[in-house]
């Protein structure tokens, strides 16, 4: 059943859950915040899950504050007609006159006689539902209004009415309409959103996805907030080119919010906020070595609250006020105060960077300069600063050296590569290839280029061969075209032919002396490999890697070392490993290999029992292959995976989906296999085994045709045994299990023989329930010390099903007692709700973890409640109650309320 709940606004989960609880409760709530913060949205989304509610909407503005009783003309103007008999005669005629259907009420008296009708009819109309007042704005509501609900708000007692109201105040400022609602009133700051919020937001609204560089300054100058973050966006979105130069467009309907502080301003006060305006972070002592007397040029500014100076720091009050002032000012006076600000900094980044907006002319000093800088950035873990500073040191190369602005544009190519900005990096890549005047600029280049391909690489034989004739007479080139000659033909599926390569490409490599390419082409061939002999290998590179700076080879040999050592069921040194390097890749800024170990830490952690920690790094990937991928499928399949065992079947289910279709286009077929397999296991956790099988056998087949099953890889083919058997292809299942059995026992991949055993009992149950389920107890002993306890845990749980099935209700209910625990320590959400619906169906509801909401729905159906009287009560909507009803039928198999109220009397 599709919930009814309208999506969540981006970023507001948790605010949301606190309105409605509170809401719930018979309270009353009060969201307070800037201008642009999302105050209004949040009301919407509030408000559209209010039924059974009498919502009644009052939408104040600034323009018609002065208008008497127009917001008690919005709340109750619709409804008083059917509702005017409950009011006696000289209550109506007052309200009448409010509501501009006769004359204004002009004394004490028929103002009293006003507040006593609202007061009045709002009893009259929660007699028959609860009723919500929606106000937005009120800073903004006539004075004759705001008086009647001060009024009404403070008499409605037990009355089920609730007041929902948004205030605008200044940034950190605290609202002034909490007397406008009932007591028990929760005040909620409507906080801005973090970076990553803000980008999944440009993303739903630009139909797309942002390049990093471009968030980033989006985020910067919005200060997370929605409004102003979509403006910006929109504004850099519709412009050509973002030059990290250029002035950040700032569109006029931001104007308006805050260019009456800056209107006011003298006109000697602008260059000095000029100079400010130009640095990333000014100071005191900055601007007073640039020449601005802070006491007598910037009094006003900050007076008129566009900065503050406290100690030495200077800051702008809202980003968004530093922006206005720099694209106010013309191109000559921008050059100047980044003049004064060259002179005046000492750090090598920041001089390179002023000095390049205050000289556009070509230099080759100037570009040598940013190229050094951009150099200094990278090292300092900022690769797109350094993308930056290369890119402007190509353009201030002059033309009469193309090859070293080739050489400065692949630096820009690689750097913004690193820093996730694809689009950037492939326009960089493509002028370093256009330019290049040496082999080597052209093979970086067209190597760089078939990277950006990602997943898919169908079309990068032309760059690999081009690449391959410029390389001839260098090793080191060499070695790393024959690496990815070796990638595209397996990609093609043409195993011999990249093993041919792999070999070549490693002899090439140690004759060169380069290791970071040996340690790649290790990587690969380890990948090649299955069991011992590519543990080896990868153990190999892995040492080998260790003792080298971190570059991209690096990352993947230390990343393919660590999965080995999970693989091999030695977890605590798998995470010990894999967050290392974790930490170094985030110290080193490169955002696109940190989204390729994310894979790993998820995949690492879930396998340890750690699924919670497993479901926010996998939930991380997914948003970053989103930003920084051509392909986005891995990141889908990773988040897929991680909603399976830590966050929702639902979501699982949408991962899925989407990452097979990702996979599907970029014809990668070792991931398509991976997705298949995560989407089975996706449909069994629904309860649809048939589903289930027909989409394993797809990756069955995929494992089939490359001749490699390695069950240690991921934990799947228990679950499609699994699939078959409910699904009635018990031939088949038994087929499959032997053959991954075999595979297990060649490879030595012990970590695969719990699951196995598992799919045995279940397959073995056929013919006797007892035997079989006394089989996977010998197992679970046997492989009590077994690294992944989510393995553990699957076979408890299949256990008590198998005890069940033989009918010997204590023993089934021991084991799925043991299986909810064993998921609840690994925060596996989703399978310890399959395991706690199954004990409650064994014990008539004993042990079923009913939520607050689903126990408090249940004492009201056993109470003959209707959904709507249970809405009502419980301040949800109907088709909220339906949702929470069929996810308890689906808990508990059953079909009906009555059956319901049987299968929990035992909770009695």
């Amino acid at each position: 059943m599709v919930n009814s709940r309208p999506s969540t606004p981006i970023g507001r989960g948790e605010i949301l859950d606190l309105a409605r609880a509170r809401l719930a409760a018979g309270g009353s709530v009060l969201l307070y915040g800037p201008a642009g913060i999302g105050k209004s949205t949040i009301l919407q989304a509030l408000a559209a899950d209010a039924d059974p509610a009498l919502v009644l909407r009052a939408n104040a503005a600034e323009a018609e504050a002065e208008l008497p009783y127009l917001a008690l003309v919005d709340l109750f103007d619709g409804v008083l007609d059917e509702y005017a008999v409950v009011l006696p005669a000289h209550l109506r005629a007052a309200l009448d006159g409010a509501l501009l259907r006769s004359s204004l009420p002009d004394t004490a008296h028929d103002q009293l006689a006003v507040r006593l009708a609202v007061l009045e009819l709002i009893r009259a109309l929660t007699a028959d539902r609860p009723v919500l007042l929606v106000l937005d704005d009120v800073q903004w509501i006539d004075q004759p209004s705001a008086g009647v609900l001060r009024f009404v708000a403070r008499r409605l007692g037990s009355v089920d009415a609730r007041m929902l109201a948004a205030e605008r105040v200044s940034d950190g400022g605290e609202p002034a309409a909490l007397d406008l609602c009932p007591p028990a009133c929760l005040e909620l700051a409507v906080p801005p959103l973090p970076e990553s919020d803000v980008a999944d937001l440009l993303r739903s609204r630009l139909g797309g996805p942002v390049p990093r560089s471009r968030l980033h300054r989006v985020y910067t100058a919005s200060g997370g907030n929605p409004l102003f973050a979509v403006e910006l966006g929109r504004a850099l979105y519709e412009r050509d080119a973002d030059s990290p130069t250029a002035p950040l467009p700032v569109p006029d309907r931001l104007r308006a919010l805050l260019a009456a502080r800056i209107a006011t301003l003298p006109g000697h006060a602008r260059p000095a906020l000029l100079v400010a305006a130009a640095t990333a972070r000014p100071t005191r002592s900055l601007l007073e070595h640039c020449g601005v007397a802070i006491d007598e040029e910037l009094s006003e500014a900050a007076c008129a609250g566009v900065i503050s100076v406290e100690g030495d720091a200077v800051r702008f009050t809202h980003p968004l006020l530093r922006e206005m002032v720099y694209a106010d000012a013309n191109p000559a006076e921008r050059r100047k105060a980044h003049e004064l600000l060259a002179e005046a900094v000492v750090d090598p980044v920041e001089r390179a960077r002023h000095l390049a907006q205050a000289r556009p002319e070509p230099d080759e000093s100037l570009g040598e300069t940013l190229a050094d800088a951009a150099a200094v950035a990278r090292l300092r873990g900022a690769p797109a600063t350094a993308a930056d500073l290369a890119a402007l040191a190509s353009e201030r190369t002059p033309a009469s050296l193309p090859g070293v602005a080739a050489t400065r544009w692949l630096s820009a190519a690689e750097y913004a590569y690193d820093a996730g900005s694809p689009a950037d990096a492939t326009r960089y890549a493509t002028a370093a290839l256009r330019q290049a005047t040496d082999p080597r600029t052209r093979v970086g280049a067209r190597l760089l280029l078939v990277d950006l391909a990602g997943q898919d690489k169908s079309g990068v034989a032309p760059l690999l061969d081009a690449a391959f004739k410029d390389a001839t007479d260098d090793l080191g080139l060499l070695a790393r075209v024959r690496l990815y000659r070796a990638v595209k033909a397996h990609y093609d599926r043409d195993t011999e032919a990249a093993l041919a390569e792999l070999k070549r490409a490693e002899e090439t490599a140690e004759q060169a002396g380069d290791l970071d390419c040996l340690v790649e082409v290790l990587g690969w061939r380890g990948s090649f490999h299955d069991g011992p002999e590519g543990d080896r290998i990868l153990e190999r590179a892995g040492e080998i890697a260790l003792g080298l700076p971190l570059t991209r080879p690096v990352i993947a040999a230390r990343q393919l070392a660590a999965m080995s050592r999970l693989f091999g069921g030695d977890v605590p040194e798998a995470i010990r490993r894999i967050e290392s390097l974790r930490t170094a890749v985030e110290s080193s800024g490169t955002v696109h290999d940190l989204a390729v170990v994310l894979i790993s830490v998820a995949g690492i952690y879930w396998r340890a029992g750690r699924c919670a920690d497993a479901l926010a790094a996998g939930r991380y990937c997914a948003r970053l292959y989103a930003d920084v991928e051509t392909t986005p499928g891995p990141g889908l399949l990773v988040g897929a995976m991680s909603e399976l065992l830590g966050g929702t079947a639902e979501e699982a289910a949408v991962f899925a989906e989407k990452a097979v279709r990702a996979i599907q286009d970029a014809g990668d077929e070792d991931w398509l296999k991976l997705a298949y397999a995560t989407q089975g296991m996706v449909h069994l956790l629904r309860g649809d085994p048939v589903l289930a099988a027909d989409v394993m056998r797809q990756a069955w087949a995929l494992e089939q045709s490359q001749g490699r099953v390695d069950p240690g890889a991921l934990p799947w083919h228990a679950d499609f045994i699994e699939a078959l058997i409910a699904s009635g292809a018990r031939g088949e299942a038994a087929a499959v299990l032997a053959e991954v059995h075999r595979c297990a026992e060649q490879l030595g991949r012990d970590v695969a023989m719990l699951g196995l055993a598992r799919a045995r009992a279940v397959l073995a149950a056929g013919a006797d329930s007892r035997e079989a389920a006394e089989s996977l107890a010998a197992a679970i002993e046997k492989w009590a010390d077994h690294p992944y306890p989510l393995e553990q845990a699957r076979a408890w749980h299949t256990l008590g099903g198998l005890e069940r099935r033989a009918h010997r209700r204590g023993a089934a209910r021991a084991a799925l007692t043991e299986a909810v625990r064993r998921y609840t320590a690994a925060e596996a959400a989703p399978w310890r709700q399959v395991a706690a619906a199954e004990l409650a169906r064994l014990d008539g509801g004993r042990g079923v973890g009913l939520s607050e909401t689903e126990r408090r729905i249940v004492e009201l159906v056993r109470g003959g409640a209707t959904n709507r009287e249970i809405a009502r009560s419980m301040f949800l909507s109907i088709k909220a109650v339906e949702a929470n009803l069929t996810r308890l039928y689906r808990r508990l198999g059953v079909r009906n309320r009555a059956q319901l109220a049987r299968a929990l009397d035992s909770t009695d």
